[in-house]
């Protein structure tokens, strides 16, 4: 079975509050925001033309990137979703979208879309306006628990426009994106994980920066409490610890503990496949869910089918391909 992790779909009703989808795609961008409208994200055809072109068997549904748009827009959007995985229930899966900077109405959706809409998770930013973070107590632990009693788990998207992100040179686009996701992971890891032993997130864009400099977050490991009793001589605490004496100090088994409740989602470069084998060699086989960001990153049959004929072509064992491309998925949403 193969699985999109990473699939935008917008209403139309939600999409025509906004701007006018004969119009082609528009770019809003503004202090808070920096978003494609694209008409291709309401035309349920040429998605599954698409899918069928690629051989892939289905897809979760999601838009944490109008997460701020209230509460409204959320309830649209999830309702609207769910009537199309209705229509085909066999090829779309439905994830739902919370006004997550509003706690009481964020948390009531959760319930309402989980219970009635019947979904099996829920979608958040890495980051919100004006200063909504993944560990803000305040905005985020009402969904966290609610997500924990309802045992669903919670796939994460990149702020479109990160605080103080600049927009020149496209660096708000790739790089802010990218950091933006790797300050999250670590923020979970540090503040959300330990709190929620049971909740699992779905990480985007290949973890964003983090991959990269995943070497240099166990070297400055500091997470208080699972680190608690561990010795370390006192001149070394301030500064960062070789490989060799993470292993000395037993700075990688806590570490990893945390990191290993991570899935991480393979979209965010378009099926650029170096970051594919970096993934395979910093991330747990299981953990690793196929994603395109599709019809954004990738957007037609022709390159969601390159992207999983370059999977399947990699030298790894067949049990990694298959769980990547699906059956990790599968599993995390229990459809297998």
């Amino acid at each position: 079975m193969i699985i999109d992790a990473h699939h935008h779909y917008m209403p139309k009703k939600v999409f025509e509050k906004f701007v006018d989808p004969s119009k082609g795609a528009v770019r809003v961008l503004n202090e808070k925001q920096d978003f494609i409208f694209n008409p291709w994200l309401v035309d349920t055809d040429k998605h599954l033309r698409d899918m069928d072109e690629a051989g892939i068997d289905m897809a979760a549904l999601t838009l944490a990137q109008r997460n701020d748009s209230g509460k409204e827009i959320c309830r649209w959007t999830n309702e609207e979703t769910a009537e199309v995985v209705l229509s085909h229930p066999d090829r779309f899966i439905a994830v739902a979208c919370l006004p997550q900077d509003d706690p009481e109405a964020a948390e009531a959706e959760v319930e309402y879309a989980i219970k009635h809409l019947k979904m099996p998770a829920i979608s958040i930013s890495t980051s919100m306006y004006p200063d909504i973070r993944l560990n803000t107590k305040e905005y985020m632990w009402p969904i966290y628990k609610k997500a924990a009693e309802l045992d669903v788990p919670i796939f994460i998207h990149p702020n479109l426009r990160p605080v103080g992100s600049a927009t020149e040179c496209t660096i708000n686009r790739t790089i802010s994106r990218g950091v933006d996701v790797a300050e999250g992971i670590l923020r979970l890891m540090y503040d959300v994980l330990p709190e929620f032993p049971t909740l699992k997130f779905v990480i985007p864009h290949m973890g964003g920066a983090f991959l990269g400099l995943k070497g240099r977050t166990q070297a400055f490991f500091e997470s208080t409490k699972p680190l608690q009793g561990i010795p370390m001589p006192e001149e070394l605490k301030l500064i960062g610890k070789t490989p060799n004496e993470q292993k000395e100090f037993g700075m990688l088994e806590p570490y990893n503990e945390l990191f290993n409740r991570l899935y991480i989602d393979g979209a965010g470069s378009g099926g650029w496949m170096p970051i594919v084998h970096l993934a395979m060699m910093t991330v747990k086989h299981d953990k690793l869910v196929w994603g395109t960001d599709y019809p954004y990153e990738i957007h037609d049959g022709r390159d969601l089918k390159s992207y999983i004929d370059n999977v399947k072509a990699m030298d790894i064992p067949e049990e990694s391909k298959k769980g990547f491309l699906g059956d990790n998925l599968a599993r995390l949403l229990k459809l297998i």
